[in-house]
């Protein structure tokens, strides 16, 4: 991209960020200059921005200013007599956009290392069943070797998460609220067992729907992801 007109820039320029579909699955970021004020902000010519597009700079009080683009106008006048003062205007817009933030596609490379490590060969061969199976039994052992308990299934988790005094605590909140979490994951442990991994659910899966089976290895990835806060008593 070109800089900035030089009259532009002897008032100041600032590095920017423009965020093209903020908080969509295509935001797309890239940095810039741009000569900022309250209400409006100006570019170089070449500079890709469109309305709707969101500008972020340092606020000079701390953080982070966010404002969108509410209007756009190209000024790229012809004849020699105009050239360097090129330049693209924007307006801002009266309320910017709360931040969202983008959307993630679930995808295996983002789910637990053991849901990876036990699962994604499989996976990526087209054996969804059985990279689902496996997934499941890595919480098993995983429970198991944490507990260093030899029963299996329903009443490994049962034994693991349940009762007064859990072997493994994996509430996050104190009083009511965490004893709430704590029984709630405790029937996600046993569901688990129950309605996956027990090899009569299996009747249920489609074996050769990736979509199904990715749903469900997020389900194995968050339970990992809670083991990972465990504490054992």
């Amino acid at each position: 991209m070109t800089p900035l007109p030089s009259h532009f820039q002897a008032f100041g320029i600032t590095k920017v960020t423009v965020v093209h579909n903020p908080g969509s699955a295509d935001e797309e970021r890239f940095e810039t200059e741009a000569h900022i004020q309250a209400k409006t902000a100006f570019f170089a010519v070449d500079t890709p921005i469109y309305e709707g597009d969101v500008v972020e700079f340092p606020d000079p009080r701390g953080g982070i200013a966010r404002k969108v683009a509410a209007s756009v106008d190209v000024n790229n006048p012809t004849g020699s007599s105009f050239r360097g003062m090129e330049h693209i205007h924007v307006t801002w817009g009266t309320t910017p956009p709360p931040h969202v933030p983008p959307v993630r596609r679930l995808s295996i490379e983002n789910l637990h290392a053991e849901v990876i490590r036990s699962s994604s060969d499989l996976f990526a061969d087209g054996h969804y069943e059985a990279a689902v199976s496996e997934a499941f039994k890595s919480i098993e052992v995983r429970v198991r070797n944490m507990t260093s308990a030899s029963q299996s299934g329903v009443k490994l988790m049962g034994d693991a998460f349940g009762g007064s005094e859990p072997r493994i605590a994996v509430a996050q909140a104190p009083g009511l609220s965490g004893r709430d979490e704590q029984e709630g994951f405790a029937a996600l442990f046993r569901g688990s067992m129950l309605g996956v991994r027990n090899p009569r659910a299996h009747e249920l899966f489609q074996p050769r729907d990736p979509q199904q089976a990715l749903e469900y290895l997020g389900f194995a990835s968050l339970l990992h992801r809670r083991l990972d806060v465990a504490t054992v008593p």
